[in-house]
């Protein structure tokens, strides 16, 4: 089997682990665990410090799916080599994944993630929130233009929507009126982001600087 053919394989069933521990598993927990909503929680609240399966969401989930969504971006960004906005976009992408699902790894939030107050822990996993979704909505604009002269007019405008549901999606859930919604919104966020790298990951070809 040639390197490529190879490549394309671990791709693929890293796609499908990504979507197995960072779509499936947290919507299944989030179905079996009690006092718990998918669209008004976060999905934080279901690795919290006292929440029934933080243990295995954390293990089974978040650490996974920052390993995995890493890896995706550093074997597609050899297939930019050349492009350089388009890189730095792309890796800029996979470090605001790595960075949201490590750190919520290694310092859940309190019960219930309060915005304000609480522990050490909670305040660090509120700010690297903060720090995360900036770094990955930068890394999608940047992908946007850079796959000007790369990708397909349509990989080109899956990128553009990508890059806009997920500002939408932040913005939701910065708007007080959708408290209620916030978990619905962070999904949105989130499960763009999956799906992009997924596609990505099954259609983007190696490119050559002309």
């Amino acid at each position: 089997m040639s390197e490529r053919k190879q490549e394309n394989r671990l791709l693929l069933i890293l796609s499908v682990l990504l979507f197995f521990s960072g779509v499936l598993l947290p919507e299944l927990i989030g179905f079996l665990s009690s006092d718990y909503n998918s669209m008004s929680n976060y999905l934080s609240e279901l690795g919290a410090v006292g929440a029934e399966y933080s243990s295995f969401v954390n293990f089974f989930g978040f650490f996974p799916v920052a390993i995995i969504a890493l890896t995706i971006v550093l074997i597609l960004r050899k297939r930019l080599y050349g492009y350089r906005l388009a890189e730095l976009g792309l890796l800029l992408l996979g470090i605001g994944i790595f960075m949201g699902y490590m750190v919520s790894f290694f310092f859940p939030c309190d019960y219930g993630c309060p915005v304000e107050g609480g522990s050490l822990s909670n305040s660090i996993h509120n700010l690297n929130a903060l720090i995360t979704y900036l770094v990955e909505v930068t890394g999608l604009i940047l992908l946007s233009f850079g796959l000007k002269r790369v990708a397909s007019n349509q990989t080109r405008f899956l990128v553009f929507f990508a890059a806009f549901i997920t500002i939408f999606g932040i913005v939701m859930m910065l708007n007080p009126t959708q408290f209620e919604m916030k978990g619905l919104w962070q999904r949105s966020v989130e499960y763009t982001t999956f799906a992009l790298l997924i596609f990505l990951s099954l259609n983007l070809k190696e490119q050559t600087v002309n």
